[in-house]
């Protein structure tokens, strides 16, 4: 159960983290484009992949997983910034962010579906 708690603790760090980020993309900042907070993030995908995914979860979350990538390719977020100037800036870098977490949480949930239709 410890990991559950963790892995949720995990999950909310890589969402706030998700929020600074947009923040900081609308407010033109440049440590936004750091490598380390990509790195951050796909560890913490890959550990919420890991130990919070449960069996019963895995095709649900795969779906959700392919739909906001899905939208986030065909929105065209930006364009919100001619009704709030930065508003579409900060929506898309939150949800671009986002989705490193949870496509690497996906890569591993993907193994687990895989290995359970070899079983």
């Amino acid at each position: 159960m410890a990991k559950r708690g963790l892995t949720t603790t995990l999950y909310l760090i890589g969402v706030i983290l998700a929020l600074v980020i947009g923040v900081g993309a609308a407010m033109g900042s440049n440590w936004v484009n750091s490598p380390w907070l990509v790195f951050i993030l796909v560890v913490i995908g890959l550990i919420v992949g890991l130990y919070n995914i449960k069996a019963k979860e895995l095709g649900a979350f795969l779906v959700g997983t392919v739909a906001l990538i899905i939208a986030n390719t065909a929105a065209n977020l930006i364009a919100l910034n001619t009704l709030i100037p930065g508003l579409g800036t900060f929506i898309n870098a939150v949800v671009s962010t986002f989705i490193v977490v949870v496509a690497a949480a996906a890569v591993v949930v993907s193994f687990k579906v895989v290995y359970q239709l070899a079983k």
